[in-house]
C-alpha cells in the first residue's frame, strides 16, 4: 500500500520523523508524540523550563563573541538554574521549523538564539545567520532523540562550502530524553578536536499550555 501524495508531503515536511525512518519506532512514545506534529505561526509549540547548567570554556566564549555578527548562535553567558523558553514555529513559503531559544539570565537582558532545522536533498541541516549552519545526523538511542553535527558549512549562493573542523566550535551533540510526567531533559555539548569541550548545557522542560 502506497502513501497518498498529501500524506507523503506531510511526512516529508516533518523532517525529523522523515530522517529517522523506521528508527522512529525506537523513540520513547512521549518523544514520538512531541515530534509527531508541526507548529504553525498561529499555533506555535512552546516549551519552558530551567537550564540547570549553562557553561562554556574560554575558547567557547570567544566563539560566542565572534559569532555575534551572525545573530548570536552561541551564548557567551554562564549560569545555573537559568529560566528558558523555547518556541517552535513555521512560516508560509519558508522551509523548515524555526526554533527560538530565549535564556533569562539574572541581571541580563533576555538572550535569544534562533535557528531553523530543515532538509536539503535528503540531509538534515540546522542554519543560523549569515548562511552558516551544520549538517546533522539524526538517530534514536535508548528511547532518546539525538542530533549530532557531521559538518559545519557556509552557504554561498547555491553552494554549501564545508568549513574545517578546527574552525568550528566543535562537534555538537543534542539529546532529548523523556523523564515522564510531561517533562524531558535537553542536553547539548560541543567538543572541539583541539580545544576539547567548549559548551555544555542541560536542563528540564515541559510544554507550555495557554
Amino acid at each position: 500500500m502506497t502513501s497518498s501524495p498529501r500524506h507523503y508531503s506531510v511526512q516529508k515536511r516533518n523532517h525529523i520523523k522523515w530522517h529517522l525512518g523506521k528508527n522512529w519506532q525506537q523513540l520513547h512514545p512521549a518523544v514520538q508524540r512531541r515530534f509527531n506534529r508541526l507548529p504553525t505561526e498561529q499555533n506555535p509549540i512552546i516549551y519552558v523550563g530551567i537550564m540547570e547548567v549553562v557553561e562554556c570554556s574560554k575558547a567557547g566564549w570567544l566563539f560566542a563573541f565572534l559569532t555575534k555578527i551572525i545573530g548570536n548562535p552561541l551564548s557567551p553567558h554562564q549560569g545555573k538554574d537559568v529560566k528558558m523558553e523555547v518556541m517552535l514555529t513555521t512560516h508560509p513559503n519558508k522551509a523548515g521549523v524555526f526554533w527560538r531559544r530565549t535564556y533569562y539570565f539574572p541581571d541580563k537582558k533576555p538572550f535569544s538564539v534562533t535557528s531553523v532545522k530543515k532538509d536539503h536533498h535528503g540531509k538534515m541541516m540546522e542554519m543560523v545567520g549569515g548562511g552558516f549552519g551544520m549538517f546533522l545526523d539524526v538517530f534514536a538511542e535508548n528511547g532518546e532523540l539525538h542530533f549530532k553535527s557531521s559538518r559545519y558549512f557556509w552557504k554561498l549562493l547555491h553552494w554549501y562550502l564545508p568549513l574545517p573542523h578546527w574552525l568550528s566550535p566543535g562537534e555538537t551533540h543534542v539529546i532529548h530524553q523523556d523523564l515522564g510526567d510531561g517533562e524531558f531533559r535537553f542536553t547539548i555539548t560541543m567538543d572541539h578536536p583541539l580545544l576539547k569541550r567548549t559548551f555544555y548545557q542541560t536542563g528540564i522542560f515541559y510544554e507550555y499550555m495557554d
